[in-house]
């Protein structure tokens, strides 16, 4: 992390408890747009980093994770981490934003110079409506603004560039219109008239696109409408789909011959999902020979597991992980994180790769519900939660199994506790 930017949010945090939601909140916010300080190549230990003090001082938000018990060793020890950081963020008259966990209280003998902060407006992180939080704290808590630059004028070049000829340009200006823009909405229409024109043009990348296209609306029957397609008279769904996928393998086979990575690809999934591996092997193979990374992660994961008489290579699998990995593909980094967990040695080595994938709007949930089983062997229970708790909400059912079992265990040791007492 570096000391010297200029953040905009600092994220206060005590890692027994609080490190995943602090990762998580670091990952959204970041993906917002804002410029976020997260602390976590210390891994909150050692002595206290100055340093941290004059990120505070350029912050215009403090985020202050508070999980159960999190500000108990606040008192009586001026020196905590944690609260050096708060009582700096006060004293320079940050905007303070506590997040409180679930079963989080404020201790009733806070030091003096922390009195106030259970007065300052907080937000509950919930995990079941962690989405909702994000937006409320953007909209209406933090002081921080993400500027969000212009678009009109890049599309109106684009739109330029297109009427002269560029067929490129009418590629890119469908791509516009079918993701939308904040000065263009949402067109699927005018994306796949574009992408024809492009197309038709003779500009390769469009047949991968309309391949795409067709593919999707063989998934989802609802997109069909959407684009404007036609079913050629065809009425029943499967007919349909068959119909759409005949299409798609159509464009793929068109652009795979042309050398196009994406499409070889794509092709190999077509292959793949009809069960013919060694054909499937083939089309990845191509596309992993111009170092196409979804390639490279589908031939580590058929060699992985071994599919359709194809036999499982632990080393083959390891190498075209590794080379995808080795290039920040987030499924090859779970993947291979996965494969190596049960190695001697590997155990560290796998954790942090699965902190890089298991947060974040484009986190892996089973990334996530992986990195819980690992707090969780550690009786890091807080933190096994909270992934445990966002697993479940991006569709993992057995992390409904894992969170009851957590919150169970804390649940009977806090039993256990005030029977001591």
């Amino acid at each position: 992390m570096d000391y010297n930017l200029d953040y905009q949010i600092f994220v206060s945090y005590r890692r027994e408890g609080g490190e995943s939601l602090a990762a998580l909140l670091y990952e959204r916010l970041t993906r917002m747009g804002y410029r976020v300080f997260y602390d976590v190549e210390s891994l909150r230990s050692g002595d206290f980093n100055e340093k941290l003090l004059g990120v505070i001082e350029k912050c215009e938000d403090v985020l202050v994770v508070l999980p159960p018990n999190g500000l108990d060793r606040c008192i009586g020890d001026p020196e905590d981490w944690v609260r050096r950081e708060i009582e700096h963020a006060m004293q320079c008259g940050k905007n303070i934003i506590p997040v409180l966990m679930r079963n989080f209280v404020f201790p009733e003998d806070l030091p003096e110079s922390m009195a106030m902060l259970p007065r300052y407006n907080g937000v509950s992180a919930n995990m079941e409506y962690f989405d909702a939080v994000l937006t409320k704290m953007a909209d209406q808590m933090l002081q921080s603004k993400v500027e969000y630059p212009s678009d009109r004028d890049y599309v109106e070049e684009v739109e330029r560039k297109s009427q002269e000829g560029s067929q490129a340009a009418t590629n890119e200006l469908a791509l516009i219109y079918e993701q939308g823009m904040y000065s263009e909405p949402q067109n699927l229409a005018k994306a796949y008239s574009l992408y024809e024109k492009a197309f038709e043009g003779g500009y390769l990348h469009a047949g991968y696109n309309l391949g795409d296209i067709f593919e999707r609306c063989a998934k989802d029957l609802t997109l069909i409408t959407e684009y404007g397609l036609d079913t050629e008279g065809r009425k029943e769904p499967e007919e349909i789909r068959q119909f759409f996928l005949a299409k798609a393998r159509e464009y793929y086979e068109k652009t795979a011959t042309a050398e196009l990575a994406p499409a070889q690809y794509r092709l190999g999934n077509l292959r793949e999902n009809d069960g013919d591996y060694e054909a499937a092997i083939q089309e990845y193979e191509k596309a992993a020979q111009k170092n196409y990374l979804p390639a490279l992660n589908a031939l580590g994961w058929i060699y992985h597991n071994g599919f359709g008489g194809i036999e499982a290579d632990r080393e083959k699998a390891k190498y075209y992980y590794k080379r995808a990995k080795d290039k920040k593909y987030p499924a090859a980094i779970y993947n291979y994180a996965m494969l190596i967990r049960s190695e001697e040695d590997k155990e560290e080595e796998a954790e942090k790769l699965l902190r890089q994938v298991a947060y974040g709007e484009d986190a892996i949930p089973l990334a996530t519900y992986a990195l819980g089983w690992i707090y969780e062997e550690k009786k890091e229970l807080r933190n096994a939660i909270v992934c445990y708790e966002q697993a479940f909400a991006h569709g993992v059912r057995e992390a409904g199994v894992s969170l009851e079992r957590c919150r169970n265990t804390i649940w009977d040791l806090e039993d256990k506790a005030d029977a001591g007492d």
